[in-house]
């Protein structure tokens, strides 16, 4: 160190406002100095001298955070926490009791609902007895014979069977078709079988208290009571439509290949005649029938006259014959319905009447 210079160190500790305490003064000459080296030392943050505010704030402070540390932390009661379950659940049972009442009642507004509405569904979509498959007719007629697609008619069958016979009449054979549904038309009301094409053709069948022919195609043959030579036949029927269909009734019937016919096709009423298979218009006459409704036709034959007349059902039956013609090819036979059909078609049969003229006598049964 230089002579004449002088130097102050300090030493920590002091409790003035520096915190630095003055040591030494050195002053003199120095030949060779050697540098007096005192290192502050750093004493711990307890041991620091300070203002007696300060000091107590700090000792507060840690009193206060003591305090904290050894504080324990509040215990979780079981009865707390069972509490808090017992609520939650009795905050989701009104949820879960709520959707099971919707379930229930939905459930019983579908039970309901089927009660009410299932009867008359099945009563629309039942359908009349199931049929086998049509077979070809053996007999093909002709233009004036031919009948295609018909269906039963809607609405309340209108059975328009005379009240009273008429006079000189007797009654041969009837059927009302008052009978549990069943396969071919088999007994009528009273006592006599059906016979021909309706005693085992399947196209044949009583359904709902009427009788019935569907899933067909050609002419079918329904025959009723013993032979004759002179009298009447009469019934009520329906068709779905006359487009190439008509509904006819048959005296002095041979077979299948030998008759007389009245019958309607929705424009005209038709007598005809089939003679060893070739078939003959006699006569005919403008009359308008529609479909899904219910007519009655009159067919009678005596000696070598042939006379008809049609009519709504439930309306007078006319006084006088609509379409009358002679001729003398058939002598005597049985009496009937022969109806036409075609794929898809249903005829609808509610009441068939047959009488003889008192002068005509019975004849035996009709071939099968």
């Amino acid at each position: 160190m230089n002579s004449g210079e002088r130097k102050q160190w300090f030493a920590p500790g002091t409790a003035s406002g520096d915190d630095r305490q003055e040591v030494t003064t050195i002053s003199g000459t120095i030949t060779e100095p050697q540098p007096l080296r005192l290192g502050r030392q750093r004493q711990p943050a307890d041991r620091v001298r300070r203002p007696p505010e300060e000091a107590a704030g700090v000792r507060a402070a840690a009193a206060s955070k003591e305090r904290e540390v050894s504080r324990p932390a509040p215990a979780i009661r079981e009865s707390d926490s069972a509490a808090e379950k017992a609520e939650m659940g009795a905050t989701a049972r009104p949820s879960s009791e709520g959707g099971v009442l919707l379930l229930a009642g939905l459930l019983v507004v579908t039970v309901l609902f089927s009660l009410i509405l299932l009867p008359p569904i099945e009563a629309a979509l039942q359908l009349p007895p199931s049929t086998a498959q049509s077979r070809p007719s053996t007999n093909q007629t002709g233009p004036a014979d031919q009948a295609a697609t018909s269906s039963s008619s809607s609405g309340s069958p209108v059975t328009a069977s005379p009240t009273a016979l008429p006079a000189g009449m007797s009654l041969l054979a009837a059927d009302t078709f008052q009978r549990p549904d069943q396969r071919s038309w088999g007994t009528a009301t009273d006592g006599h079988p059906w016979q021909g094409d309706a005693r085992l053709s399947a196209i044949f069948a009583i359904s709902h208290q009427q009788g019935q022919l569907s899933n067909g195609q050609g002419a079918y043959n329904a025959i009723l009571g013993p032979a004759f030579s002179d009298g009447e036949v009469f019934f009520t029927g329906a068709i779905n439509r006359f487009q190439q269909a008509n509904l006819g009734a048959v005296l002095r019937w041979m077979d299948t290949n030998n008759w007389y016919k009245a019958y309607i096709d929705g424009s005209q009423l038709v007598l005809l005649k089939s003679s060893g298979g070739m078939q003959t218009r006699l006569a005919s006459v403008p009359f308008t029938a529609q479909a899904q409704r219910f007519y009655c036709l009159r067919f009678r034959i005596q000696g070598d006259r042939l006379q008809a007349r049609a009519w709504l059902a439930g309306t007078p039956e006319p006084s006088q014959w609509q379409v009358s013609v002679r001729d003398d090819t058939f002598q005597s036979g049985f009496g009937g319905l022969r109806l036409v059909l075609a794929p898809g078609s249903v005829i609808t049969i509610s009441a068939f009447q047959e009488l003889a003229l008192t002068t005509s006598s019975p004849a035996a049964r009709p071939a099968q």
